[in-house]
């Protein structure tokens, strides 16, 4: 377990036991929920100008009960394979992510740090062998516009992204999440094979995206406080704490609540100079 992780389930409990009292105070908790309901929260979001975040839990709310399996979770499926109605390609935008300045450093980090990497190298390796372009021609790559294709057929690195300090929209639609970089050039066969790499990969430019999971399932995951009045990451009266078991236990009295992954659109830089990298 991280500091960080500590810290959180720590936070949560702690929240949980001022708001139960809160609650007790209120005359029972129910009654603290009676006054505001989590279904409530998109609605705040969206006056708090976090329409992103809006959108993507409003979806989670109208969808059928559905959890995510662990395979999906963790990327090791083949996202080509996964029904499109368990996937938003539509709401998250790159144009938006790279207003904030936690996604512009992690973009600036896989671009300067992430690219030529032995992690990378397997990673490409990876998919182009999956895809069966590592042939005996050359080969152009990456071409894909949509992100889905692109992350199952040109995958070089990821980097993870943090909270922020504050409720600020970023937070609102994903919390922490997982930024992708993908490639695009040409693959080609050596002559011979060096320090056993058997394919040179020419990179043109490199393409940023978000793959991440739309989900509740962590325990003591503090989601701040929330009320009709907006957001707080600390306990303020008239606000109920909220945290992912919240979100599980609406799902279990509503039969509604469904998890999806989310792929963002893709952000392109052509590089000025081709990134060279042997498989």
């Amino acid at each position: 377990m991280s500091i960080s992780q500590a810290l959180r389930e720590t936070y949560a409990s702690v929240m949980r036991t001022v708001s139960t009292e809160a609650a007790t105070m209120a005359q029972s908790n129910e009654a603290c929920f009676r006054d505001f309901q989590l279904i409530e929260i998109p609605e705040v979001m969206a006056r708090m100008h976090a329409g992103v975040g809006a959108a993507l839990m409003k979806r989670w709310f109208n969808s059928p009960s559905f959890i995510l399996p662990p395979s999906w979770k963790s990327g090791a499926v083949d996202f080509r394979a996964v029904s499109r109605k368990n996937i938003d390609t539509a709401v998250l935008k790159m144009s938006w992510l790279a207003g904030f300045a936690r996604a512009r450093k992690a973009i600036s980090m896989l671009e300067i740090q992430r690219t030529q990497t032995p992690a990378a190298a397997r990673e490409l390796k990876r998919v182009l062998m999956r895809s069966a372009l590592l042939s005996g021609t050359r080969c152009a790559i990456g071409g894909a516009t949509d992100a889905v294709i692109l992350h199952e057929t040109a995958h070089l690195n990821m980097i993870r992204v943090g909270f922020g300090s504050s409720t600020d929209p970023l937070d609102c639609a994903l919390g922490s999440f997982t930024l992708h970089m993908a490639v695009s050039g040409f693959v080609q066969p050596l002559s011979k094979r060096v320090d056993g790499c058997s394919h040179q990969v020419d990179i043109h430019a490199l393409h940023f995206y978000v793959r991440d999971n739309y989900d509740f399932t962590a325990d003591d995951e503090p989601l701040g406080h929330w009320g009709r009045d907006g957001a707080s990451t600390l306990y303020s009266p008239g606000k109920v704490f909220v945290e992912n078991h919240s979100f599980r236990e609406w799902r279990k009295r509503h039969a509604r609540g469904g998890d999806f992954v989310v792929f963002s659109d893709i952000m392109t830089r052509p590089l000025t100079k081709p990134l060279i990298i042997r498989i």
